[in-house]
């Protein structure tokens, strides 16, 4: 089932201010109390709670019951949702892994288009001097020649060529494997739904 965060009037309010997201980020990392985090803000405790409030009040934090008799302040899975940078960097990876696929399968066309072109010229002169060497010999020894020679060359040209051909085509397959992976998880973020009111339905 899909997750789903609500984001209401309260919870608009609450992270409309700095100071409050501020707060979201300390809790992110780890629990504090209403003292630590007034020290860390530089603010006063009035103020500091003023802000926890508004913060509970929209379902972003929590404050923990415990024995103790300082009360640790914690996010809440909605909370956590919201701060949390893990769709910031789904998505930067997702853009990275595309662009390079495409990038990937560009080269990967442009070595087909060109290596054949670029294969013929360089080889092309060693070819005519086989062919002239063969002009000397009896017409069937030097067809055999010729024929062998040129083998040889596209043999040669072709493994070369087929091998880094087959290198790039698995980089592609796997960066668009990667990319429709990223894609995915992208996918299925939690569903954020803002309403007019502060009840939730």
């Amino acid at each position: 089932m899909e997750e789903k965060i609500l984001i209401d009037k309260e919870t608009l309010k609450a992270i409309a201010v700095d100071t409050r997201l501020n707060i979201l980020k300390l809790l992110f990392k780890k629990k504090y109390t209403l003292s630590d985090i007034a020290e860390i803000l530089g603010f006063g405790n009035s103020t500091v709670k003023e802000h926890l409030d508004i913060l509970s009040k929209a379902d972003l934090i929590k404050k923990e019951d415990t024995e103790r008799k300082w009360k640790y302040y914690s996010l809440t899975f909605k909370g956590r949702r919201l701060i949390e940078p893990r769709e910031i960097k789904v998505l930067f990876a997702f853009i990275t892994t595309l662009i390079a696929a495409v990038g990937m399968a560009f080269v990967f066309a442009k070595n087909f288009l060109i290596k054949g072109a670029q294969t013929f010229a360089a080889e092309a002169p060693k070819a005519l001097n086989v062919m002239e060497a063969a002009k000397g010999t009896v017409v069937e020894e030097s067809a055999d020649i010729v024929q062998l020679a040129e083998e040889t060359i596209i043999t040669g040209t072709q493994i070369s060529s087929y091998n880094l051909s087959i290198i790039m085509f698995v980089v592609l397959l796997v960066l668009i494997a990667l990319s429709a992976f990223f894609f995915g998880m992208l996918l299925k973020k939690p569903q954020l739904i803002i309403t007019k009111g502060g009840n939730k339905k």
